[in-house]
């Protein structure tokens, strides 16, 4: 085959740049989400558009201290599938989840030693 146009190498080109941007944009978002300067539930409530792509699952798994099996029960508990995206949530499943967020941030302020005492 012979060599590309230059209008494919340009539109190629301005592909490459696009997902580069939303890479990088994508990234920082996981940042915030990481260090605590974003929650997952204000992602969740209002997706920023470059992140509407993204599934609930790698939203949650971006926060310090969830794992696969935490991003699991939660999602599990919201009856949302782990590669839903976040622009595909429907209204109800967004509510639910958010109130399963709500639920899962007050257990992780009970220490195991004040669940005994109960």
């Amino acid at each position: 085959m012979g060599s590309a146009t230059p209008l494919a190498a340009l539109q190629r080109s301005k592909a490459l740049k696009q997902a580069n941007r939303v890479r990088s944009a994508r990234a920082t978002l996981k940042r915030a989400l990481g260090d605590g300067r974003r929650t997952a539930a204000d992602v969740i409530s209002d997706p920023p558009a470059i992140a509407r792509a993204m599934t609930v699952n790698q939203v949650l798994l971006s926060q310090r201290g969830w794992g696969p099996a935490r991003c699991g029960r939660a999602l599990r508990s919201a009856s949302v599938p782990e590669r839903k995206e976040l622009g595909s949530l429907t209204e109800r499943q967004r509510r639910v989840l958010l109130m399963t967020l709500d639920v899962f941030a007050d257990v992780n302020h009970v220490r195991i030693h004040e669940l005994r005492s109960f």
